[in-house]
């Protein structure tokens, strides 16, 4: 900022000698031109801090689209792994499911086991007690 002043002063040094050197005119002139050159100062001054904020929105607006880039993969890697443990989830459900069914049919099974087994056991010693009785 102080350069650009300087600058601008230095541009102007010329012009305010030639203003002298025309007279009281000349002065009066420069000091009808003063509140010209206020204003273009700040009207620069205002340009400059326009590209500022420009740029610092634009960097604000990079920065944003990374943090939603960055937020959205983790969140598509975390619906992967839920996605995933999910369908491992239903899966064992699944063989639990299956191994229950199995389960009881084995049970069924040797449930008729045990009947049978109790009545052949009954029969036989039926048959053993009429044998040692005749």
């Amino acid at each position: 900022m102080g350069n650009e002043v300087n600058a601008a002063i230095s541009a102007a040094l010329p012009l305010i000698e030639s203003l002298f050197a025309l007279g009281l005119p000349g002065i009066i002139l420069m000091l009808a031109a003063i509140p010209a050159l206020v204003i273009a100062v700040v009207f620069i001054l205002d340009h400059r801090h326009g590209k500022r904020t420009e740029m610092l929105l634009e960097a604000y607006r990079q920065d944003t689209q990374n943090v939603l880039r960055a937020v959205s993969e983790k969140h598509e890697a975390i619906l992967r792994d839920m996605s995933e443990k999910h369908a491992e989830t239903a899966e064992f459900y699944r063989k639990n499911v299956t191994l229950v069914k199995n389960y009881e049919k084995m049970n069924d099974i040797l449930q008729t086991l045990v009947v049978n087994n109790t009545r052949v056991m009954e029969r036989l010693t039926v048959v053993i007690e009429t044998r040692d009785k005749a």
